[in-house]
């Protein structure tokens, strides 16, 4: 009889163990069973984007992005916990199973569809250049050269600038980006001549100007007239197949009864951008 070696074997074992346990903890995510059997569905969100997320009265939570939560939640069967947070966590967030869907006017993006999944759209938007009335100059994207301009770090305006920086229109004009952990903050140095544009979707844009004394917003063009559309969808992780198929669910019938609609006329004119 061949003679076994235990030493051998023991070590074996331990080591398929450990891979076993090492392969395990790759799956940081809770699938839909797991949210199910939990009762609670938690979204990240970043309550500064009004009107899709902002906080309301009682200090509360709300939104366009709010009501997606909960009426997500609600189809699920579930209960809905909401982690407020700065915006550039997100992915880390999902990444490390700390929450389950972040819903905070999220870019469908290419670069973001590499370590996360994302729904099918629930809206559409464009980026806006924010200026002071006075800057008659600034007519679209190439006019950026050589100003500096105020983005809220990791959104789609910072991309779009820096994008245009490194390789496009503004490459060795002068252009300088700079990166804010709000948009509020943006827009005060904005009005203070420390900038000479902020670059942000259009509802904010809007919004800004409404409220900033002496600022103005027109859609980002560039001087050919084209334009980079985008599209809003629901965060995850990647390869959670099961919740990303209850949410596209949930969403298509939110859709099809055009809540999203709905929900953007309600909060567009109680939404507030101190």
């Amino acid at each position: 009889m061949k003679r076994i070696n235990v030493f051998g074997l023991s070590a074996l074992v331990v080591c398929l163990a450990l891979l076993v346990g090492l392969t395990g903890c790759g799956k940081k995510y809770r699938d839909l069973a797991a949210i199910q059997r939990k009762g609670e569905l938690v979204m990240f969100t970043d309550a500064r984007w009004a009107p899709f997320e902002y906080i309301g009265e009682g200090g509360k939570e709300e939104g366009v992005d709010i009501d997606l939560g909960r009426a997500i939640a609600q189809d699920l069967g579930v209960s809905l916990r909401i982690i407020n947070a700065d915006f550039d966590g997100f992915s880390l967030a999902l990444q490390n199973g700390q929450a389950d869907i972040a819903i905070a006017a999220l870019t469908i993006t290419e670069e973001r569809k590499e370590s996360l999944d994302f729904s099918i759209p629930y809206t559409n938007s464009c980026q806006y250049i924010l200026k002071q009335e006075s800057n008659t100059a600034l007519r679209s994207l190439n006019d950026l050269a050589g100003l500096r301009v105020g983005v809220h770090l990791g959104t789609t305006g910072d991309f779009l600038v820096s994008n245009q920086i490194n390789d496009g229109v503004l490459t060795g004009t002068g252009a300088e980006v700079v990166q804010y952990k709000s948009l509020q903050e943006a827009s005060l140095a904005l009005a203070k001549g420390d900038l000479g544009a902020v670059v942000c979707d259009d509802l904010w844009a809007k919004n800004l100007a409404a409220v900033g004394k002496g600022l103005t917003c027109f859609e980002a063009r560039f001087a050919d007239g084209t334009i980079e559309e985008e599209f809003y969808g629901i965060a995850l992780a990647k390869g959670n197949a099961t919740l990303l198929r209850a949410v596209n669910g949930s969403l298509q019938k939110l859709l099809a009864a055009g809540a999203v609609n709905k929900s953007l006329e309600y909060h567009i004119p109680r939404a507030q951008i101190e």
